[in-house]
């Protein structure tokens, strides 16, 4: 397969070239990698060298209802005209408001149906033809409920996480000190059906003296340097030796390459190989009549999840940065994703959106030896005046967040219950701490506090017994003394030690608790409120926004539409929006106010027949 037997440590470095990795450990360096939508321009991520991300344009619109409003009234030169538009839209608020309150009561009574059902459950000691016919109509209840809230997210612009955003968390996490230290169970995560809908994308900033930080900053580079020099003479070291042990034995190199890649942190990822298609997205137009639809998708999803970010935890992905320095295992092959037509669009307000980005290693510029010139006195000064002044760390995040999962049930109690959904509500999570919302995670030590706390602890109790002295008692009596005192120390010492990893851990939970807590949003049946409400403004929006379009040009193409939508809200609000022109076509042409021509594209029906349509609608509403 190799060829002529050779060193298998050299056979490993050539094969380094062909052999894909998992990203389990700094996937993708930030100067050089970028990402391509895998079906759409909706899910392009990129990572731009120049201190910044880009991402894909909002599909939703962000600004208020009545900013929006105003800016197009404003293009009306006739009083007549503002106040028609202005009939029509207040009664087209009241007819959307009124469709998503009727939502909102049936989706409440199947919500309480649900959870008493399950409730029941805990009480029930027997089944009867009445229970049986309950449980079937629980099911019924269940995926009507799930259907009408995919619906709402599908109405709001909210997309399910997608492989370029979580290769954008992995690729952002290499070089961000700030990562809240958790590692997602995906075992307990697959069995809750967890799955994530997130919408827009924006910046979380952090501003103070960081003091904390910058010093660990300089830590994991004394610790980074440290590594790099003991691994390398130790990779030569041990490649001899491997030679030494497996020479004459032309499979070995084979075989040990072969074990290697079984270990988990090197595990090979299929997600990394081939981009998703359309067909592996949850759509709602692929909802069945007979499955629960947001399990359905959940378990595509946490596939997803595990297959892209890293199911190793800090100590594997340090073993796996140790064996790539030492050169045993190849490191991780870069992939390039091309964005040149997108980012170098001729229109700016086709492009993607750029989000700067401000890390440790940008606040310790001013003091690396290449600004500083070789200047040890210049380091010496920019790095005391960088600890001691005020900093703003800045990171791209998510900006609205929704996770979907199952409550974690006893087995004796899941038999014949259906699954409860779950539903929270996050907002400006930072992207490399995506996992911090899934269900099921746990704490762990960062690599920094494995060398404070292991590391120091070894070292400092070898040096107690190496130092201790043991003196016969016959000959000395007083040496039971120091014995004692001696013991004492020993066990206050040991006592510091683990009061330190408590601390520490501690630490790390309430860093989280109160990560979450901040974050939150929404949780329970507030969620369908607050996704109500987002549901109903993005459709008043994007229809209003359309039928003014149509106004203003008359009778049009939707593509044509769909520009001068776009190019309507950057002029005015600089707002880059990739505008969903068929959802607002179809909201206008469903309420009547739009004509779909054969030749011609859309023609729009006058403001003050399109008020008289929408009062009439609104009279047999009401009645």
């Amino acid at each position: 397969m190799y060829g002529m037997y050779e060193c298998p440590c050299r056979v490993a470095w050539r094969m380094h070239l062909s052999w894909q990795l998992a990203t389990s450990f700094n996937p993708l360096p930030l100067s050089s990698m970028t990402m391509k939508p895998y079906h759409s321009s909706s899910t392009l991520c990129c990572l731009s060298s120049n201190d910044g991300v880009h991402v894909p344009r909002h599909k939703y619109i962000a600004i208020s209802k009545s900013e929006l409003l105003d800016a197009i009234v404003s293009t009306f030169d006739s009083p007549k005209e503002k106040q028609e538009f202005l009939l029509m839209s207040s009664c087209l608020d009241s007819i959307l408001h009124a469709e998503h309150k009727s939502i909102l009561e049936e989706m409440r009574a199947d919500y309480d149906l649900t959870h008493a059902a399950a409730n029941q459950y805990h009480h029930r000691h027997h089944f009867d033809e009445e229970d049986d016919f309950l449980g079937t109509e629980d099911m019924s209840v269940d995926t009507r409920f799930q259907r009408a809230f995919i619906q709402l997210l599908y109405n709001a612009q909210f997309e399910e996480l997608s492989a370029a955003d979580l290769m954008l968390t992995s690729a952002l996490n290499t070089d961000y000190l700030l990562t809240l230290p958790v590692y997602v169970d995906w075992k307990k995560a697959s069995e809750s059906k967890a799955i994530i809908f997130r919408r827009g994308y924006a910046t979380e900033r952090q501003k103070g003296l960081l003091i904390v930080e910058k010093l660990d900053y300089l830590q994991s580079k004394l610790l980074q340097a440290l590594f790099s020099s003991i691994s390398e003479p130790l990779g030569r070291w041990f490649a001899e030796a491997l030679e030494r042990t497996i020479e004459g034995q032309e499979d070995a190199a084979e075989v040990w390459m072969k074990r290697i890649k079984e270990f988990p942190v090197f595990r090979k990822s299929d997600m990394l190989e081939q981009p998703l298609s359309s067909d592996d997205m949850f759509s709602v137009d692929q909802l069945s009549d007979e499955d629960l639809p947001i399990w359905l998708a959940a378990q595509r999803a946490v596939a997803r999840y595990e297959g892209i970010l890293s199911s190793a935890g800090p100590r594997g992905r340090l073993l796996r940065k140790l064996l790539t320095w030492t050169g045993l295992v190849p490191s991780v092959p870069q992939k390039i994703y091309n964005l040149e037509e997108d980012v170098t669009a001729s229109e700016p307000y086709l492009r993607p959106i750029f989000l700067s980005r401000i890390s440790l290693a940008d606040i310790w510029k001013p003091a690396s030896r290449r600004f500083c010139e070789n200047n040890p006195w210049k380091m010496l000064k920019n790095a005391f005046s960088i600890c001691l002044s005020r900093s703003v760390l800045q990171e791209p995040a998510f900006q609205e967040l929704i996770l979907l999962y199952t409550k974690e049930i006893d087995q004796k109690e899941s038999m014949g219950q259906p699954p409860v959904l779950q539903l929270k509500i996050y907002e400006n999570i930072p992207i490399p701490d995506l996992p911090v919302i899934f269900p099921h995670k746990k704490l762990s030590f960062r690599i920094l506090d494995t060398v404070r706390l292991d590391v120091a602890s070894i070292l400092g109790l070898l040096a107690y017994f190496i130092n201790y002295k043991f003196e016969n008692i016959l000959t000395s009596p007083s040496a039971i003394v120091l014995d004692v005192i001696a013991a004492s120390a020993l066990v206050i010492y040991v006592s510091r030690i683990v009061l330190g990893y408590k601390q520490t851990w501690d630490r790390y939970q309430l860093l989280v608790n109160r990560t979450l807590y901040e974050k939150t949003l929404a949780s329970g049946f507030g969620s369908v409120h607050f996704l109500l409400d987002a549901s109903e403004q993005q459709q008043y929006k994007e229809a209003l926004l359309a039928y003014a379009i149509l106004l203003k040009t008359g009778s049009s193409q939707a593509t044509y539409v769909r520009d001068q939508c776009e190019r309507f809200m950057y002029d005015v609000f600089r707002k880059k929006v990739e505008m969903p022109i068929d959802k607002a076509v179809n909201t206008l042409m469903r309420l009547e106010l739009v004509i779909e021509k054969e030749v011609g594209g859309l023609l729009p029906v006058p403001c003050s027949e399109a008020y008289t349509i929408l009062k009439r609608r609104w009279n047999s509403f009401v009645s």
